[in-house]
């Protein structure tokens, strides 16, 4: 008799630790499981028109941009550019007629050279090199020859509208940077022509010749020497963002981009020349 009540008392005793490890056991579960970084289920009670559904509860997760960082800074015009395919040294001249036909102006390039552009011929008399100031005229041909800068372009581009009974005016910018261009022009709509180099990198090499014409815009006199950089280039600025500034380029037939830290040196390294036309009939 007293064994058997020891034995059972010994499974009371048991049957009790069991019960008392399984409940610490249920009772810690919930909290192991929320504490262990995983998703978790939880019954929403039903609503009257809703059966009940699982939720599902994630970590939140907070985005790098908010709702007062500005939008990126920025403006393109919508441009096709030119393929410089004829005029081998007329940059200037691809330049002048894409602002013309981003106008409404169904200029021709081989005319506009041609009976447009100021031109005078570079030469050598065996003891020196000769040929005008680019400010004057271009110098050379289009189709071989060095180039031209703003004042000449605006010239021609004037003659042409004046032949085409137009109202608007080309003029000259000089000592704006290509931001304040962007700003004044861009930002409305207006393509910029500026003078820049084919690569966007500093000139280095130039050729140097002795002036033998000049007019009201020369920046050198009758006898002084002139030097051009090699690679200089002429483009139609039609757009910009925070890193680069966009160009209608003739030498490649496509909108390029150049980063803007780089542009602007070059920009002002050429003489922070462009040309604008102030269109009082714009067409597009």
């Amino acid at each position: 008799m007293k064994h058997y009540v020891r034995k059972r008392r010994v499974r009371m005793v048991f049957v009790l630790f069991l019960t008392l490890v399984l409940f610490l056991i249920c009772a810690a579960l919930p909290a192991f499981i929320g504490s262990s970084g995983k998703e978790v289920n939880v019954e929403v009670p039903a609503t009257k028109d809703e059966p009940t559904q699982p939720v599902t509860t994630v970590p939140p997760v907070t985005s790098a941009a908010t709702a007062d960082e500005p939008a990126a800074d920025g403006h393109k015009i919508d441009i096709e550019a030119m393929f410089q395919d004829e005029l081998e040294s007329g940059c200037e001249v691809y330049a002048a007629v894409t602002l013309l036909h981003y106008y409404g102006y169904e200029a021709d390039e081989l005319e506009f050279a041609e009976k447009y552009v100021p031109k005078s011929t570079n030469y050598s008399d065996g003891d020196g090199y000769y040929g005008p100031d680019l400010n004057s005229a271009f110098a050379g041909e289009p189709e071989f020859g060095y180039g031209a800068y703003a004042p000449v372009l605006k010239r021609a581009i004037n003659d042409y509208l004046a032949d085409n009974d137009s109202e608007a005016e080309a003029e000259v910018e000089r000592g704006l940077t290509l931001a304040e261009l962007c700003e004044r022009y861009i930002s409305r709509d207006d393509p910029v022509m500026v003078w820049v180099t084919t690569d966007m990198e500093l000139p280095e090499e130039f050729i140097t010749w002795t002036v033998d014409y000049v007019d009201e815009n020369a920046t050198a006199e009758i006898g002084d020497e002139f030097s051009w950089p090699t690679t200089e280039h002429c483009m139609l600025l039609t757009g910009y963002d925070d890193e680069y500034y966009y160009f209608a380029d003739s030498l490649e037939g496509i909108t390029v981009s150049y980063e803007r830290e780089q542009c602007e040196r070059v920009f002002e390294e050429l003489g922070s020349q462009a040309v604008v036309l102030n269109a009082a009939d714009k067409e597009n």
